[in-house]
């Protein structure tokens, strides 16, 4: 499934006095990022997931005003049966659309939108409040395409903004996201590629409302793709050779954060390749063995002021057995390396291996639980994915990895689909070489091929930690349920992240051995109100220990449906920063309308 946005601004602008992150870095990526994002769109199957930024212009607040899809056996599709507007996010409306069998091979659907929100702390400072009216007009479109050569989805969105008081604000933004594939020769030659353009926190405290939060926002794009070959060798299994390279770029907001109580270093772009070949082996050996021959080697170069040259060889034999149909037994041996040009105390080499279990209480259900040693520590790693009913799922995941924010955002987007709420990620193969191998649908593994729309959303785990270059230790737990209740329809997501600095990158960056760590958690609860009418209300919470932050928000909306293709939207924030000590902290309210269109 694909989806992209594009952003630009001017090439500098004010910042206001006492607005953290004064040190800004304008530049624009070369233009042929987003050809390859435009191109991207139309390529990838569809997948599952929620993405409130990406989503937020051609459908606010993941309200669908675009007819209820004709395949009804779909719970999430229409779960009443009537025209009540549903709670999906309009990528997955456009996904259920191209799904069904008398959809065209192809569709574009526009959209348009006027944005104005009222705030009375602009700046998002402590004292000297500013209020000020904000006006976003917004344009975008979404294509879909579903054929034995195509699939996928791109939707790109830009904005321009335009405030009253604060003009720094001024200019043009854009977002979007990109997840695809193409068959180049059926059956041998195919090609994936995916992206992302949003808007994050530098801080790592989240966007409650990334219209409102602005002066938190750096632009963020990225783009990979990655051509492979698959092939069957005799009776001994079937081949996959893949070459994978992708790119980060971001703009605004870019410098050192120097405030008291947070220290943050700067962000460059950066370059992340992959060589992955696997051999597997299903039933070659006995009836109920599968086995992996995975061999990798991984670069990710942020440049001497990222983290250098850091390359990660690896190779293992993966066994899964299947005990009985509910249940396998996994065991894992092999070697790695890891290497860095520019920080030699990352280098080091040891054996790898694992062992776990794979249960199946169902085909839409699996808990994966393993442990094992990688990236030079053993610790468990795990995946669960849980259809508790027609209307109810979990999952949840923890890794521990070796990695930085580059190579974290670059993964998280290869690794997420879209579903009934956006754009949700699961486990990356840099964050597991074990499980993103398990899960690969490309290998046809069978772990994330259960097609139930599961992962954390994409939004939230890109804004969790700092984001800074330098290689980290990370170790990240992260879950998200959802149900539909009577129509209604509730998600709960909480994530628990640990990043410990390994590398130091001059004298503005934090300490080798700081330990970062984010608590956070978001409740979203929409409820049709009417055949037209949704509202919706959601509460959040995070702390970052870097500066001994709270921060909690929430917020309340309405999505009125005045035809099935325009909405009128309005909604009411409340962001409150509480910092320790009592620096940096700030309270803001805003309150936006907005009036959106879509067409074909």
């Amino acid at each position: 499934m694909v989806t992209l946005t594009h952003s630009s601004d001017s090439d500098s602008h004010a910042s206001p006095a006492g607005r953290r992150g004064d040190n800004e870095s304008r530049a624009r990526p070369e233009g042929w990022l987003f050809a390859a994002a435009l191109i991207s769109g139309f390529v990838h199957d569809i997948g599952l997931a929620r993405g409130q930024t990406v989503d937020y212009f051609s459908t606010p607040w993941v309200v669908s005003p675009l007819p209820p899809a004709t395949n009804t056996t779909s719970p999430q599709a229409n779960p009443s049966g009537n025209r009540s507007p549903r709670t999906n996010s309009n990528l997955y409306s456009h996904a259920l659309a191209q799904s069904e069998p008398e959809a065209p091979p192809w569709t574009v659907t526009g959209n348009v939108g006027i944005d104005e929100i009222a705030t009375d702390n602009v700046a998002e400072t402590e004292h000297d409040r500013i209020a000020d009216i904000e006006s976003l007009a917004s344009a975008g479109a979404t294509a879909t395409a579903d054929s034995t050569r195509l699939s996928g989805i791109l939707s790109a969105t830009g904005v321009y903004r335009r405030d009253i008081k604060d003009t720094g604000l001024d200019g043009f933004s854009g977002y979007g996201y990109a997840n695809g594939s193409a068959a180049i020769v059926p059956g041998l030659f195919n090609f994936s590629l995916h992206g992302l353009m949003d808007d994050i926190s530098r801080e790592g405290e989240g966007l409650q409302n990334v219209l409102v939060q602005t002066p938190q926002e750096t632009q963020t794009y990225s783009v990979s793709g990655f051509p492979y070959l698959t092939n069957r060798i005799g009776n001994l299994g079937s081949n996959e050779l893949r070459y994978q390279i992708g790119q980060v770029w971001f703009v605004n907001n870019t410098g050192v954060i120097g405030t008291p109580g947070l220290n943050i270093g700067p962000i460059t772009s950066s370059t992340d390749q992959n060589v992955r070949e696997d051999l597997k082996m299903a039933g070659t050996m006995l009836p109920r063995l599968t086995s992996d021959v995975s061999l990798s080697g991984m670069e990710n170069d942020s440049g001497e002021l990222g983290s250098g040259d850091y390359t990660n060889l690896n190779g293992e034999l993966i066994n899964e057995y299947e005990v009985t149909r509910y249940a396998s037994a996994i065991a894992g041996a092999g070697y790695e390396r890891l290497h860095d040009n520019d920080f030699p105390t990352i280098d080091g080499e040891s054996p790898v291996w694992d062992i776990g279990t794979r249960l199946r209480p169902d085909p839409d259900s699996y808990v994966l639980l393993t442990y094992g040693h990688h990236y030079l520590k053993s610790d468990f790693a795990g995946e669960l994915e849980w259809q508790l009913s027609d209307l109810t799922n979990v999952y949840a995941a923890y890794t521990d990895s070796i990695t930085n924010s580059q190579q974290s955002i670059i993964g998280n987007t290869e690794a997420s689909q879209v579903g009934p709420g956006g754009a949700d990620s699961g486990v990356s193969f840099s964050q597991s070489t074990l499980i993103g191998t398990l899960d690969d649908q490309t290998l046809s593994a069978g772990g994330a091929g259960t097609g139930s729309p599961l992962g954390v959303p994409l939004t939230d785990i890109n804004n969790a930690l700092p984001l800074q270059n330098g290689l980290f230790r990370d170790k990240s737990f992260r879950a998200t349920a959802r149900t539909l209740l009577d129509g209604d329809s509730l998600s709960l997501t909480a994530y628990y992240l640990q990043s410990t600095q390994l590398t130091a990158v001059g004298l503005s960056s934090s300490e080798v051995g700081q330990v970062d760590t984010t608590e956070a958690g978001t409740l979203i609860w929409n409820r049709p109100l009417s055949p037209d009418l949704t509202g919706q209300l959601s509460a959040g919470y995070s702390h970052l220990n870097l500066d001994n932050a709270d921060l909690y928000n929430t917020s309340v909306g309405l999505t009125q449906v005045l035809s099935e293709s325009l909405s009128i939207v309005l909604r009411y924030d409340l962001i409150y920063r509480e910092a320790h000590p009592n620096a940096g902290g700030y309270l803001q309210n805003a309150v936006t309308i907005g009036l959106h269109k879509t067409f074909e």
